[in-house]
């Protein structure tokens, strides 16, 4: 059975690949396959970051930070 951490950091990816798929106008499988490739997905899963909680706008800036995204 999953915790409920992971239920949450399966959300806030979700909140996160829906966000950026609507602001780049791209698919959503596109964009979750490059998140879920990224450091910040692999920090939104690692619990001591503690990542998933500051929420979706967070990770979304994170990970545009990290891919050099500008806006």
């Amino acid at each position: 059975m999953r915790n409920k951490n992971t239920i949450a950091m399966d959300l806030i990816t979700k909140m996160v690949v829906e966000q950026l798929s609507k602001e780049q106008n791209k698919n959503t499988d596109e964009v979750l396959i490059s998140f879920m490739e990224s450091n910040t997905c692999r920090m939104v899963y690692d619990d001591s970051t503690k990542l998933w909680w500051d929420g979706p706008a967070t990770v979304v800036q994170e990970y545009k930070t990290e891919m050099g995204i500008v806006g």
